[in-house]
């Protein structure tokens, strides 16, 4: 599904942020930021240790259990008629039932496999997240750029209209005065925001600094397919559900061992008594006298309770049943959240497009002619002070618009499983 860069995933999703910043002004912003959380973040140091310590363990917890030795040294020898039986040493290997470690190491394996998914899908979310600071924090900057050069101009306006008392009359002055309170008010709302998604930009990444020059533009996307094309796509490369058809591949292995537990497990071993002197009997020779005996033993233990091998198994296929299911409820709440995604991001492409190649310039046009007007006659100064404010009411829409329509595509990558192919959308002439 990814590749690994060192001793992380690369996952498709670094790469179409990767991809995405190339289209930028600013084209290592993005970059830095998702290089920051590979590297920085704690909880996705955290998760990636988690996979590797499970990788790691299929060998210990899989391989045959360690050999026992076993020695005795009789405090009261023991007399034989060949000698003394001083001592006792065992050497014994524990060996399961064949085809039950293969089924073990299998076990595990998906286990691990399991962990590297939840890695992934854990990189998957921050990424995703870190695209939608990145989005807030650019249009935070930009609504500050656009409130500023707005109280600008209503300052000017108020100082003329100020001094033109004969042209104007207290209402208008008023109102000004009224938008330079409010376009302060927003610049200190703004530059709160500012700084608290920044501190949440820096948790993400690790990053102690961040840099204006990184959040210059947003990527524009033109989307590959149609919806029924993306919904193939998240029912096939979602990480939740190949995460559940991994945990029901997990509870068919499960159950396996469980059959496996009805079996017995062998112990095989060495034994040998080590014989002294035998008793003084004069000079008569008692074969094999003094020689020590040894041999081979077999152990099994006896699985004769039928309930609890019942129980065991009865568990075991339950259990395969809930990963069955949890499968099937995977696909339905994919469907069910592709199509709130996708639906409410084509309203906000829609809103952004008619935002920014409609309302915008007809609401520019306008304050253009009100203020040629009001060059000429002052006595308009009413009608340019409310174009104007029209003009940043639609200028803070139309940034907020194209954020969120930004933040809508991110997530429904993040629901496909899968980045889009990202272009530069062409413009209409």
């Amino acid at each position: 599904m990814a590749t690994y860069r060192k001793y992380l995933f690369s996952a498709i999703f670094v790469f179409s942020c990767l991809l995405t910043s190339l289209h930028a002004e600013q084209p290592n912003g993005l970059t830095i930021l998702l290089e920051g959380c590979l590297q920085g973040n704690p909880e996705l140091r955290a998760a990636y240790h988690r996979w590797k310590a499970a990788s790691t363990a299929v060998i210990h917890k899989t391989a045959l259990a360690d050999p026992v030795v076993n020695f005795r040294q009789n405090i009261v020898p023991v007399q034989t008629r060949t000698g003394e039986q001083t001592q006792m040493l065992t050497i014994s290997q524990m060996l399961p039932f064949p085809g039950k470690q293969a089924a073990a190491i299998r076990l595990n394996h998906q286990m691990a496999e399991n962990d590297r998914l939840l890695y992934e899908i854990k990189l998957r979310d921050l990424i995703v997240e870190i695209k939608k600071s990145y989005a807030e924090i650019w249009f935070l900057n930009r609504a500050i750029e656009v409130t500023e050069a707005n109280a600008r101009i209503v300052e000017f306006l108020a100082g003329e209209a100020t001094a033109n008392t004969s042209s104007a009359s207290l209402l208008p002055v008023l109102r000004a005065q009224s938008q330079l309170a409010q376009a302060a008010n927003d610049q200190i709302n703004y530059a709160e925001l500012m700084e608290s998604e920044k501190a949440r930009l820096k948790a993400l990444t690790g990053l102690q600094t961040l840099k204006m020059s990184w959040f210059s533009a947003l990527p524009e996307f033109k989307l590959s397919g149609n919806n029924e094309e993306l919904m193939a796509l998240a029912l096939a490369s979602r990480s939740e559900i190949i995460a559940a058809e991994n945990a029901k591949k997990i509870a068919v292995t499960r159950r396996r061992l469980a059959a496996f537990e009805n079996n017995p497990d062998f112990v095989i071993g060495y034994s040998r008594n080590m014989t002294g002197d035998r008793p003084d009997i004069g000079d008569m020779y008692l074969k094999d006298e003094g020689k020590d005996s040894y041999g081979f033993f077999v152990q099994m233990n006896l699985p004769i309770w039928g309930e609890k091998n019942r129980s065991r198994i009865d568990e075991a296929r339950q259990k395969q049943a809930e990963a069955d299911a949890m499968v099937d409820a995977e696909k339905v709440k994919t469907r069910a959240g592709f199509l709130k995604l996708w639906y409410g991001m084509t309203n906000r492409r829609r809103l952004h497009q008619l935002y920014s190649q409609t309302i915008l310039p007809q609401a520019q046009k306008a304050a253009d002619t009100a203020q040629s007007t009001f060059t000429s006659d002052k006595t308009r100064f009413p009608d340019y002070l409310e174009a104007m404010t029209t003009v940043y009411a639609v200028k803070i829409a139309a940034l907020r618009a194209e954020a969120d329509y930004f933040v809508s595509v991110s997530e429904l990558e993040k629901l496909v499983g899968s980045p889009f192919e990202l272009q530069i959308e062409e413009k209409p002439q």
